[in-house]
């Protein structure tokens, strides 16, 4: 697990997984979002019968169809070169199931030390900025701009996909953009050769 090795993460939806239909809205544009000691104080949600309905329905079919973003897995094995990698998403904990059965059939599952999903009550971008802390992330892939910028504050380096709502905004030093997963995976590529 993650521990001495440096940690890679990967946001999933947008990133590894192509949105339906190529369409990409919930990106958050409020790229000044600062670092918040509060979201280390998030609380986890418990499980409930609810929980465990949505979990047999919904999710079951929320996820169904999509496909993996074409460089994914080169990118999640490039990652894997230099370090531990792990799937940090905004997904609730309620898919964990069928959030790693697709991982699994993308191909990307082998090259994981972790599924992270959200189990708090954290908005999605508090959530990574958690995680990121706990666990030491130097590197991080994501397609929500808030969530880049925010990263990129907590000091370790972004990776930001490129879509239509995340241009024309500005993010702070750290923040590195990259038009698909084909660069994202010769960028990593590029830091194993250079070690």
């Amino acid at each position: 697990m993650a521990g001495e090795r440096p940690v890679y993460s990967f946001d999933l939806d947008g990133v590894l997984a192509a949105p339906p239909l190529n369409w990409n809205p919930a990106v958050n544009r409020d790229t000044g979002m600062q670092p918040s000691a509060a979201a280390a104080a998030g609380r986890s949600r418990g499980a409930t019968a609810f929980d465990r309905l949505l979990s047999a329905t919904w999710y079951e079919l929320r996820y169904v169809g999509r496909s993996v973003r074409p460089g994914a897995v080169a990118a999640a094995a490039a990652a894997a070169a230099l370090g531990d990698v792990i799937v940090l998403t905004g997904r609730s904990e309620r898919g964990r199931r069928q959030t790693r059965r697709w991982l699994e059939s993308a191909g990307i599952w082998p090259h994981l030390s972790a599924l992270v999903m959200n189990a708090t009550t954290l908005p999605s971008a508090r959530h990574k900025e958690r995680e990121a802390g706990r666990r030491n992330i130097v590197w991080h892939a994501d397609d929500d701009a808030a969530t880049a910028a925010l990263i990129a504050r907590c000091g370790a380096e972004s990776a930001l996909l490129d879509w239509p709502r995340n241009r024309g905004l500005d993010f702070p030093n750290g923040v590195n953009r990259y038009r698909d997963m084909h660069a994202v995976a010769e960028a990593l590529r590029g830091k194993a050769e250079t070690r």
